[in-house]
Parts: structure tokens; C-alpha cells; sequence
């Protein structure tokens, strides 16, 4: 990917039919260039957009027998138009979980990702890459947030936000946890195994035999990391587990949303699924192609993930700690790569 940066003349910019600050172009234009960012970066301001700087014209996407193509700028825009759109109507649709806007979407399918994230509100920057971000049949699996090419651009975008951010003098809303420090070496790690009676007896739990699934949720729950697991089928919850009731979680959550209230929010959000991401899917298939494998909806005290399992079948996780977001997101991608690395079947 390396040589698609080392050059200015590679990359086409266009401007819509609102005035642009020159610098921003400008600004995007470098960034376009630059190891690790996307093939493609546009802004778009409440739904209208902007503008838009790309490297489609390199050789080098095409080789890599990638969807990428300068015909198919048309597509690109209409598609980023849409997530747009989309990105406003699910921040609506999440107010229900008080845990702050939706500042950051990815849409991870098999051939590419786009990204769609919240300088201010309705104020997007979206972006695109392209080529293989799965697993090819036959090798091994990959844990999804540790594919290169769409982790560096994850980063990358990440980093543009902030910058935005800070332009216009507010601070970082922390995207993807990237920026969050390390835990202090004497404080418990979330990579380790809970085993206190505190832990165990705040873990609430439910699976039928339809899931095979139920007896591994728990053990991938921390109360500072992922508090909340479902398994759906087809929209209906076969298996979940949360620690919800754990105090460290109750500290975290408004005073009027007790437990049970919360299970039935995030159990409302995880069936929903099923409708967000047919719609996603279909936004998405305009300018990646392949299967929708993984979709990250960040917001600012959290996130909520969704990995695909199967046709029917997929997988549902929350944090509320907005410091762990990308270590919550690398625990599903392990558990789902490790499933399919082992020759589970969902009827893939």
C-alpha cells in the first residue's frame, strides 16, 4: 500500500456546489496520501456533501483485483450520502441507551470498510478502503480489528477527527479508544480472567439449545470492558449474558436506569440488529463488496458491536467504557475468529 502515498499526482479531488475553506481540501488532500489512510475521504455537512479527495486513479488498487474504481466515484458519494443520513437516524435510535451521541460507525465487509465519523453533530468525515478484509476460505481466520488495512485507516481517520476537533477548539471525543493510556501496571487487567465472588455473582445469564454458544458468553465479560452478550438468530436473542448488576457497571449508568432496565434496552438494541444491518449492508454494498462482517456503532461512553456468525445467526456486545472500546471490539473479533478457526457451524 506504501507506494499509493509517495505521490501527489495519483490523486483526484473534487468540491460539491458549497464553499470549501481551500485549507481543508488541502489538509485531506495530504492525508489521502500519507501510509495507513484510506482510499478515499470525503466531508459531508448535515447530509450535504462537500467535498471529496481520492487515490482511485493508482494502478495499484486495481491489481489488487479490489472494487476500487475512478467510474464508480458516483457511487462512492451517494453511498457516503446515505451512511450520512443513517449515522444521524441511529444516534436518534441509541438516545434510548444515555451514553452519549454516536461519534463513529464502521461497516467492515469482506473486500473493504467504510467509516463514517462525527466531527460535530452532522458534521461527518466518511471514508472508504479497499481490498481483502477477510479471512480467505480455506486459511486461517482473521480476528477482524487486527486486519491491517482496515485498522490503519480506522486509526487514521480517528486521527482526523481529532484534528478537526481541535481546530475548532473542543477536545477529542476519544473515537475507537485509540487515544485512551494503557492501564497502570498495578490496576487489574481486563485480559484476565474475573474470578472474584463479586464478579461471579453479578454475571446474569440465559441461552436455550439453540445457541451453542451460552456457556462462553460469560467468560468474555469484564465490568470495565464488555458488559453486555447476545447471540441472535434472525432477530430474536438465543443466548445472552451481561454484568449489569455489577456495581462497578451501576457507577457507570444514569441512577434511573436500574439493571433491569438497561438488560431490556441493550436486549431491544441486539434484535434490532437484524434491521440495522440489512440496511447497512445494502447502503455499504454501493461501494465495498462481500458480506457484512462486523459493524462498530462508538459512542461517547462506549460502544456497541455487532460480528457476523452466519446467515441468520450473529453476535451482539457492549462496553460503556469509552478507554476500552478497541479492546472490547479485539475480544469479540478473537472469540468469533476462534469459532470459526474451530469449524463451528451457523450455516455459513
Amino acid at each position: 500500500m506504501g507506494e499509493l502515498r509517495t505521490t501527489r499526482a495519483s490523486v483526484h479531488e473534487w468540491t460539491g456546489s458549497r464553499s470549501i475553506e481551500q485549507v481543508t481540501v488541502s489538509t485531506f488532500h495530504d492525508y489521502v496520501c500519507r501510509q495507513g489512510g484510506p482510499h478515499y475521504l470525503a466531508k459531508y455537512d448535515h447530509g450535504v456533501y462537500e467535498f471529496a479527495v481520492d487515490v482511485l486513479d493508482a494502478g495499484e488498487l486495481f491489481s489488487a483485483g479490489s472494487d476500487a474504481s475512478p467510474d464508480r466515484r458516483h457511487f462512492y458519494q451517494a453511498a457516503g450520502q446515505q451512511l450520512a443520513f443513517m449515522m444521524t437516524a441511529l444516534d436518534q435510535q441509541l438516545n434510548d441507551l444515555e451514553t452519549g451521541r454516536l461519534i463513529r460507525m464502521v461497516l467492515h465487509a469482506e473486500r473493504g470498510a467504510m467509516f463514517c465519523m462525527s466531527v460535530t453533530p452532522k458534521n461527518y468525515v466518511l471514508a472508504i478502503v479497499f481490498g481483502a478484509a477477510a479471512a480467505v476460505k480455506g486459511r486461517t481466520a482473521r480476528v477482524l480489528p487486527q486486519v491491517g488495512l482496515v485498522r490503519d485507516a480506522d486509526v487514521f481517520v480517528s486521527g482526523i477527527v481529532d484534528g478537526l476537533r481541535d481546530r475548532l477548539g473542543i477536545p477529542s471525543q476519544n473515537p475507537g479508544g485509540w487515544k485512551s493510556t494503557m492501564p497502570a501496571a498495578n490496576a487489574p487487567s481486563a485480559d484476565e480472567p474475573a474470578n472474584d465472588e463479586t464478579f461471579r455473582s453479578a454475571v446474569q445469564r440465559r441461552s436455550s439449545p439453540l445457541s451453542t454458544l451460552g456457556g462462553r458468553l460469560p467468560d468474555l465479560l469484564r465490568p470495565d470492558e464488555l458488559v453486555y452478550l447476545a447471540h441472535c438468530r434472525s432477530g430474536d436473542i438465543v443466548a445472552e449474558a451481561d454484568l449489569l448488576d455489577h456495581e462497578q457497571v451501576v457507577a457507570l449508568r444514569p441512577a434511573h436506569l436500574p439493571p433491569p432496565a438497561m438488560r431490556t434496552l441493550y436486549r431491544r438494541t441486539a434484535e434490532g440488529f437484524v434491521t440495522f444491518t440489512r440496511q447497512l449492508s445494502q447502503l455499504a454494498r454501493q461501494a465495498v463488496r462481500g458480506r457484512m462482517l462486523r459493524i462498530v456503532l462508538d459512542v461517547e461512553q462506549g460502544a456497541v458491536y455487532y460480528y457476523r456468525l452466519g446467515p441468520r445467526d450473529y453476535l451482539v456486545g457492549v462496553t460503556v467504557n469509552q478507554k476500552r472500546v478497541s479492546q472490547a471490539d479485539r475480544r469479540m473479533g478473537e472469540l468469533v475468529a476462534g469459532l470459526v478457526g474451530a469449524g463451528a457451524s451457523f450455516g455459513q
